[in-house]
């Protein structure tokens, strides 16, 4: 005899808008794109207050994706947490089976040089050439103050 009951299912829907989330300096919102892929955007700072929102918010809105596309480049502070951060989203996208994409601009690329040299996280390829610029600090004069 088959089994009855109930059982819960998640279903995407492509137009629906996720809530915006403030969190300390960070503010996250998700949307899809298709009905199977998620586009999680971040803007301001991510570091050691925000970081673990960032992966919870991620966690609970990926239901009924195949894909999410982390979007990192208007974040304009990106500390050493926010590298565990990005751990943690990658666990959640293998433990449900989700392929995920890293969009990342010059302070997200910066800090994966250093701490994933292997490149094991999915970052995609710069989109413009201010997010694989490598200008430095004695550089900022140049690129703002003097160039009228």
């Amino acid at each position: 005899m088959p089994d009855t009951g109930t059982r819960r299912m998640f279903r995407a829907q492509p137009q629906v808008q996720f809530e915006r989330e403030q969190n300390h300096r960070a503010t996250y919102s998700a949307r899809r794109l298709k009905p199977s892929t998620l586009l999680v955007t971040v803007e301001g700072e991510v570091d050691g207050t925000n970081h673990r929102a960032l992966a919870l918010y991620v966690e609970r809105n990926v239901a009924g994706s195949t894909h999410v596309v982390l979007d990192l480049r208007l974040v304009d502070f990106f500390g050493t947490a926010g590298f565990a951060a990005l751990h943690n989203v990658n666990v959640i996208c293998s433990r449900y089976g989700i392929a995920w994409t890293l969009r990342a601009g010059r302070q997200v690329r910066r800090l994966l040089a250093i701490c994933d040299p292997d490149v094991v996280l999915p970052l995609e390829a710069p989109q413009s050439v201010l997010d694989d610029l490598r200008a430095g600090a004695g550089d900022r004069e140049l690129l703002v103050g003097r160039n009228h």
